[in-house]
């Protein structure tokens, strides 16, 4: 599965930065997120729920950063497993400061399911990714917004 797609955050691209890297952030972004921890400079690890129709399960997984480019881009291989399935993928984010205070967001990347999560089809797993991905830029705004009051 492909995804792709852009976001503007209202902030300079290093406040941006600092937060889509921090783990307390992360562990409540995302839908189903109860914890994200951060094992070393570019390795992270975490627990999430998913539900995608009829398929629901906890899985674990690890993210590593490569081809780290502060706070322009970096590459994201994810990794996750449970019960339900796995998922393989990697991911490149670019930020581009718009010269008005925001920040535009890039990401591009490829997923991999399999187990029964995979049997749920992909028109279903591609309007849950676009959901969950829709929500997970909500919420970094308002933790943006937040951060940048203070």
């Amino acid at each position: 599965m492909k995804l792709e797609g852009e976001h503007v955050f209202k902030g300079p691209s290093q406040a941006v930065w600092d937060m889509f890297l921090d783990p307390e952030v992360l562990s409540g972004a995302l839908p189903g997120q109860s914890k994200f921890t951060k094992v070393s400079e570019t390795e992270y690890e975490g627990f999430i729920n998913i539900k995608i129709g009829p398929v629901s399960g906890n899985f674990s997984g690890k993210m590593n950063l490569a081809d780290v480019n502060e706070p322009v881009s970096c590459t994201l291989n994810v990794t996750g497993n449970g019960i339900a399935g796995f998922a393989k993928g990697v991911g490149k984010i670019h930020l581009t400061d718009q010269g008005d205070g925001s920040t535009l967001l890039k990401y591009t990347g490829e997923l991999n399911i399999g187990g029964t999560l995979a049997s749920v089809g992909q028109r279903m797993l591609d309007s849950v990714s676009k959901n969950m991905i829709r929500q997970g830029f909500e919420s970094l705004d308002k933790v943006l917004e937040t951060r940048l009051s203070k």
